[in-house]
């Protein structure tokens, strides 16, 4: 007969975050683009249909026809089909297309776990075609989730406040500072950790980015 092993509150509660840590990660692997998405789509009907018109009509509709595919094999999670896709996309047109194909590149890239060109395609997006600070802020999230995935943790926190600091008061900033908690948590770095989660508690208290960063705060106050 095996020993029963008594677990400590200490033991108990480690285990509890460890737990709770790992099911919050598993959720922004899965979930933090969802933003980055929206705002690409944004790019390609708001601002692409100007692209468009000024192309010839033969060159309007296979630019349109192209990027339909492309999306067509994403969604489809036939990533890598679609990395070929959105990068021969990139090289034969410019402007909107080429950067909405570049960003999806990324995603693509991300989906399919190559975090290192995923961060190459987002780097590419910031530096050739910086449409707004909305979209390029999204391109530096996706960098930053990289960089947590790859446990890189502090550059991860850094990225998630280049962020919000690109584009103070979007819609993802709650997400972009819980990022940064959780990685400076992950990183062990108490003081970043906190000076972040005082501005989750200043501009967005009770909400559950708040609620949640609050949480992994709290384990470098148990250690």
């Amino acid at each position: 007969m095996g020993t029963k092993i008594k677990l400590t509150k200490q033991q108990m509660k480690e285990d509890k975050f460890t737990t709770f840590m790992l099911q919050t990660r598993d959720w922004i692997q899965e979930n933090w683009q969802i933003i980055a998405i929206a705002v690409a789509a944004v790019i390609v009907i708001a601002v692409g249909a100007a692209y468009y018109s000024s192309l010839r009509s033969g060159q309007a509709d296979e630019a349109a026809d192209r990027f339909a595919e492309a999306i067509g094999k994403y969604r489809q999670q036939n990533y890598q089909v679609a990395i070929l896709d959105f990068n021969s996309i990139a090289e034969d047109y410019s402007g909107p297309v080429a950067a909405s194909a570049v960003f999806y590149a990324a995603n693509s890239y991300f989906e399919s776990k190559n975090y290192d060109e995923a961060i190459i395609n987002y780097q590419k997006y910031i530096d050739r075609y910086h449409i707004d600070e909305i979209t390029t802020s999204s391109a530096i999230a996706g960098i930053a989730a990289c960089y947590e995935v790859k446990q890189e943790f502090q550059k991860a926190a850094e990225k998630y406040l280049e962020a919000v600091g690109l584009y103070p008061g979007q819609a993802g900033e709650p997400d972009y500072l819980l990022g940064a908690v959780r990685n400076y948590v992950n990183a062990g770095m108490a003081a970043e950790a906190q000076q972040t989660l005082d501005k989750l508690d200043k501009d967005y208290a009770g909400t559950n980015q708040q609620r949640v960063a609050t949480q992994l705060a709290m384990k470098l106050k148990i250690e």
